[in-house]
């Protein structure tokens, strides 16, 4: 075990002891979670946002990206194509 593997059990140790204590524990407990449920109810309303407005950002941010990509993927697979025409010829002439 490594010296950055035990600090990092020795802190999440020491994180819980302070959580979990029996005299004090509860209240620290209360006192984080008014916050933790904020945040998490901001990031679901965050999520929200971004899962109705995502379809339509991406398909104006994505459609020219897309369309260039296919011209460019069709291009190299039409000079890949014209490569295996020349071995094709080479072949039949043999």
């Amino acid at each position: 075990m490594n010296w950055r593997m035990l600090v990092a059990l020795a802190g999440a140790a020491a994180g819980l002891m302070y959580l979990f204590d029996p005299d004090a524990g509860a209240r620290r407990r209360a006192q984080m979670r008014e916050p933790w449920t904020e945040l998490t109810r901001r990031a679901g309303d965050a999520l929200g946002v971004a899962t109705e407005t995502a379809p339509a950002r991406v398909g104006e941010t994505l459609e020219p990206a897309l369309r260039l990509l296919s011209t460019l993927g069709g291009a190299l697979f039409a000079v890949w194509g014209l490569r295996r025409l020349d071995e094709l010829g080479e072949l039949v002439q043999r």
